[in-house]
């Protein structure tokens, strides 16, 4: 074989590679992202009765999907609300789902009279956005609540609230729960992430369990994880304080050092991503 077929053979070797390459990249199949949807539902696990109207669910996948649900249904203790299955949420699965899902919990127990919202951290953050965009809110929708602002909530001894003061709550809760869902930041939001196989096509829940002493979880078919709750109390001079009352029997930091865990079945991955197929 002389050097000019040498130099054929060899271009069209080169040649061949490059078809060879060029056709795999051709076939190389599209990042996977899937929609997804959640349905979800909520357990009264405590000792304590949930007002009508009161139950709020924020949920955020990151900045790609945001859901605000509303539940109607008064709570006895042992008793569901799954909103008929129309309460759900939006989230994504494979590679290249990066984000995460984030959550909120508002309620009112009306026997204690009082407000409650889910507090992982316990952060500045949550005075912040109850001064920056709550209160104003409050102060906006004071007919609406007026037994709240007469007496506070819970009410003040010796204060005699008016009727409209539980109404009025739960219109106070669904200001507070909107003021931190509007709110850029997830300050205040248990992070627990959804899988393909929660998905409401699957059959499956996402189950909020609202329990004793402070303690809320979370489970669905891939996991669980449970966090903290705290008391909100709405005072007559228009501020407000962040707390756990003495009917939780725990320190914060106890409190919160035994029950903000999650927990994932093996084949899922860690708080990075929902890369799960």
């Amino acid at each position: 074989m002389d050097k000019m077929q040498k130099k054929a053979l060899f271009l069209l070797t080169i040649l061949c590679l490059y078809n060879l390459v060029d056709n795999a990249l051709a076939q190389k199949p599209e990042p996977r992202k899937d929609h997804r949807i959640a349905r979800v539902r909520v357990i009264n696990n405590s000792k304590m009765n949930i007002q009508a109207d009161s139950i709020k669910v924020g949920h955020k996948y990151s900045d790609v999907y945001k859901n605000f649900l509303e539940f109607n249904k008064a709570l006895a203790p042992g008793e569901t609300d799954n909103g008929n299955g129309n309460m759900r949420v939006s989230y994504e699965t494979g590679f290249w789902a990066i984000g995460s899902d984030w959550w909120q919990i508002t309620w009112v127990f009306s026997d204690a009279k009082a407000i409650y919202q889910t507090n992982p951290k316990n952060g500045q953050c949550i005075l912040n956005i109850l001064e920056k965009a709550a209160l104003p809110a409050l102060s906006a929708a004071a007919a609406a609540i007026a037994g709240v602002a007469a007496c506070g909530f819970p009410p003040i001894a010796g204060c005699a609230a008016s009727p409209l003061a539980a109404a009025g709550a739960a219109v106070a809760a669904g200001v507070i729960a909107k003021a931190f869902f509007n709110d850029e930041s997830t300050c205040g939001f248990k992070m627990f992430m959804l899988r393909s196989e929660d998905e409401m096509s699957n059959g499956a829940w996402v189950t909020i369990t609202i329990g004793e002493g402070g303690k809320l979880s979370f489970s669905a078919p891939s996991g669980s994880a449970t966090t903290v709750y705290e008391q909100i109390a709405l005072l007559p001079d228009g501020t407000t304080r962040v707390g756990i009352p003495e009917l939780m029997a725990s320190t914060d930091t106890e409190l919160m050092a035994a029950t903000d865990t999650d927990t994932y079945h093996a084949h899922g991955v860690g708080p990075i991503g929902n890369n799960v197929m």
